[in-house]
């Protein structure tokens, strides 16, 4: 039985605090591997310093990957 697609999810910018919709937010233009942009300071957790750590990432479960997801960046839970 697959397990339902969550509709939102709202996370916490690491830079401004704002919380936002993960699902709705706008993809950044990184082309190895592009984050959301905080629609409040519009800046994208792809420049967080904690992002090139490997051990800050994981496998995206299937609702993630449905919104276009392969990885899922800690930060983002």
């Amino acid at each position: 039985m697959d397990m339902p697609v969550p509709r939102i999810h709202l996370v916490i910018c690491p830079y401004c605090t704002g919380e936002f919709d993960l699902f709705a937010a706008s993809w950044c233009e990184n082309t190895e591997e592009p984050s959301k942009i905080c629609p409040h300071c519009e800046r994208c957790v792809c420049r967080h310093p904690a992002y090139a750590e490997p051990h800050f990432w994981k496998e995206a479960p299937v609702g993630f990957q449905r919104y276009g997801f392969r990885r899922l960046f800690l930060l983002y839970l």
